[in-house]
């Protein structure tokens, strides 16, 4: 079970480091809202689909109210706000220099989830914070 999680994190990163190059392509003549439309109807269609197709539309009965509000609140604070802030930067900047920026994402989970949470500080997570860091910095010299 371990291999295949290996696998499907590698998988992940593998698509997520394609997709900003078509993100950069597509945006180059339109704007960034028009294309986390376009992004959104194409992924919404494509889960509708899948999700009608393989039965597993039941399970979407069985979620809890509170946790339907706050996997509605992740889906517009990283499908919405976080994809537009993305397309805009993509837009006006390079994609080697926006995908690390961005990817810097997990210093803020971090410290987050320290303070809400109620989260144990490490020292590997430490180190881990400090090299974050240190990588945003030198991207902006």
């Amino acid at each position: 079970m371990a291999k295949q999680g290996f696998l499907f994190a590698v998988l992940a990163a593998l698509a997520w480091g394609l997709a900003p190059l078509f993100a950069k392509v597509g945006l180059v003549r339109t704007s960034p809202l028009a294309g986390v439309t376009v992004r959104s109807i194409a992924v919404t269609t494509v889960v509708i689909v899948t999700v009608l197709v393989s039965g597993h539309y039941k399970v979407l009965a069985t979620i809890e109210p509170g946790a339907l509000v706050v996997l509605v609140l992740e889906g517009f604070l990283g499908g919405l706000i976080g994809q537009y802030f993305y397309f805009k930067a993509i837009k006006s900047l390079a994609a080697s220099t926006v995908v690390p920026i961005v990817g810097a994402y997990p210093l803020f989970t971090f410290l987050l989830a320290v303070v809400l949470l109620s989260e144990k500080v490490t020292v590997a997570k430490s180190v881990g914070v400090l090299l974050v860091v240190s990588g945003i910095i030198f991207l902006g010299l």
